[in-house]
């Protein structure tokens, strides 16, 4: 309970902060939603009354008048605050989409990484995708459960009047009412995962109908029938999985009705027996009448609500789990960046990552001297770049400690600390901007170092032959005049990027994973072209590519376990000379055989 007042607390403290209005405007909304039906009920009242009374015409369009102005008040604010609640339900989400946006983009990396963390995200981000998730919704479901609050105490004050056993029944009928809705609600949960099942087979088969890859095997293996009868058998399986909640919902509805048609006959019954007495005149019965249809729905719209805040208070969690996240770098102020030459120092470091059990990086201490190029090999999973991760302040130590200049990482402000670093990874994610703006990435534009760095990438050949010049825009699914570079041209963006940022330390986690040893081998020496005047750390699991380096570290099971020249580690004949060797034999013998395979192709054939 304490955590639901805590979380419905900070969801009125987020609609505060998106729009102190809107508080009072939820106010409003909840006074016109119950006064319409209540005004509208006197008015029917009363125009019986004024007709057995005989009152003269003037006096009747008076007194019409009288009412019918505060109902159309009441009409006009009911839809002014309708559209006033519609506009701004797109406006919150975005508002509560930007914050979690923010958030992410603010969390150190060792927050985002891992099922649990994406599951995290995913689940706060998944809050304000459309008008049906959390924030989305909000603000209806306030002023419905304010509405019928309010709505359900005036009608019961109003029927108690005519009969004091209506509260004895409007009792029963409530607990007939919640005693489904908690039903309802179990059995929610216990169908969920085999709905959320059903729903992401769903998905999955309406997603790939689209997807190029499966488009050519649908058509020429003929699966198009195979594909509609597995999507039948998957919406056949969908109903049959709702069934009990099917059921569950027509015999609560057939209850509820019947509940009303009692509440309704004794309402009419009672009234009659009043008329007739003369204790109440004959207009009371059209508002006792009206209030037991009206209290009957507000109840069950009650109910209802209730429910839904419940469930949206529960959800509130996800939101509270993921903003709540605290820091695990330094954000304050710290030591000053330190000046070149950089030296960067490891001692004793571990690192194991979230549920796992086995360290990724087990006790490594190394030194790297100014200006050096540092190659870092071994086998896929051996650590490799999660140690780069570690000297570049992605990832925190669980022990040990890493040095700049003889300065601990951690007294340096990790924001300060980035500036150190121009990376190359190895993922190829692409921001669908234009080419200068993903080269200059956000820092100040500075012409001659820009087109210094075009000239040294080999970029200004590549923009050369676009029509927008270095204005063309990357990704061509979002611009159609955008283009799809190749890997070797995404390769010299990316080192662009790196030239442009013109970082003291130059990091390069295997960018070229993609490219072929030949088209690879040529882009590692443009890199080591550029690095002669920085701290170079290369990451390849190809060794032809790294053998140039001042110092090679080979790591198996996150250990250092050979260090040397290419030479010196070919010479020791240990996991370096062996893995060399392999792959030496490999690309030879599949060069011979591409050789041999390859055949003439007649001009204006596809290669």
């Amino acid at each position: 309970m304490k955590e639901k007042i805590r979380h419905s607390k900070l969801l009125i403290k987020e609609l505060y902060e998106f729009k102190p209005t809107i508080l009072l405007a939820i106010m409003f909304a909840t006074v016109f939603n119950v006064a319409l039906p209540l005004l509208q009920l006197l008015l029917s009242a009363f125009v019986i009354q004024w007709l057995l009374e005989g009152i003269s015409i003037g006096d009747y369009l008076l007194r019409l008048l009288l009412l019918i102005v505060p109902i159309g008040i009441a009409q006009m604010g009911n839809y002014y605050f309708m559209l006033y609640q519609e506009e701004n339900m797109n406006h919150f989400r975005d508002f509560m989409r930007n914050k979690i946006e923010t958030k992410y983009l603010k969390l150190d990396y060792p927050l985002i990484i891992g099922k649990e963390a994406q599951e995290r995200y995913n689940n706060a981000s998944e809050l304000t995708d459309n008008n049906m998730t959390l924030f989305g919704r909000l603000v209806t479901e306030i002023i419905e459960l304010c509405s019928s609050f309010l709505g359900v105490i005036l009608y019961i004050n109003i029927l108690s009047q005519l009969e004091s056993l209506f509260l004895v029944l409007v009792g029963v009928f409530l607990l007939i009412v919640v005693f489904f809705n908690v039903w309802q609600v179990k059995m929610d949960r216990k169908l969920f995962q085999a709905k959320a099942a059903n729903s992401q087979k769903l998905r999955y088969l309406r997603k790939v109908y689209g997807e190029s890859r499966i488009t050519k095997d649908v058509r020429i293996f003929q699966m198009k029938d195979w594909f509609k009868q597995v999507e039948d058998k998957t919406i056949a399986e969908y109903h049959r999985i709702i069934k009990p909640k099917v059921r569950l919902t027509w015999t609560e509805s057939t209850l509820v009705n019947l509940g009303i048609i009692g509440l309704s006959a004794l309402s009419y019954i009672r009234s009659v027996q009043l008329i007739a007495a003369g204790a109440i005149p004959v207009s009371s019965f059209v508002i006792f009448a009206g209030s037991v249809t009206i209290l009957a729905q507000t109840i069950m719209t009650l109910v209802n609500a209730i429910g839904k805040m419940n469930t949206s208070l529960n959800e509130t969690k996800k939101y509270d789990d993921f903003m709540s996240q605290g820091q695990v770098f330094n954000h304050e102020e710290g030591r000053s960046l330190p000046k070149e030459p950089l030296s960067i120092e490891l001692k004793n470091v571990s690192y194991t990552y979230p549920n796992n059990d086995t360290p990724t990086i087990n006790n490594v201490s190394l030194t790297i001297k100014p200006y050096e190029n540092l190659a870092i090999v071994g086998e896929n999973g051996a650590g490799k770049s999660t140690l780069t991760n570690l000297i570049a302040g992605l990832l925190k130590p669980d022990s040990g400690e890493i040095y700049i200049n003889g300065v601990a990482q951690s007294e340096f402000n990790i924001s300060d600390y980035y500036a150190l670093f121009a990376p190359v990874f190895q993922e190829k994610f692409l921001l669908t901007y234009s080419i200068k703006e993903t080269v200059i990435q956000g820092l100040p534009f500075d012409e001659l170092k820009y087109n210094r760095v075009l000239k040294q990438s080999g970029l200004t050949d590549i923009i050369s032959k676009f029509k927008s010049r270095d204005e063309t825009k990357i990704v061509r699914a979002v611009y159609p005049d955008g283009v799809n570079l190749s890997g070797g041209q995404l390769q010299k963006l990316k080192l662009a990027q790196a030239l442009y940022k013109d970082a003291p330390v130059l990091l390069l986690d295997e960018p070229t994973a993609a490219l072929d040893p030949i088209a690879e081998h040529q882009i590692y020496q443009d890199y080591f072209q550029f690095s002669k005047d920085k701290l170079s750390i290369f990451i390849s699991h190809r060794l032809s590519s790294t053998r140039f380096c001042d110092r090679i570290i080979y790591i198996k099971n996150g250990d250092i376990t050979e260090v040397g020249t290419h030479e010196e580690l070919m010479t020791k004949q240990k996991d370096y000379f062996k893995l060399y060797e392999a792959q030496a034999y490999y690309y030879k013998h599949d060069k011979e055989e591409k050789e041999e395979e390859d055949e003439p192709v007649a001009t204006g054939g596809v290669i």
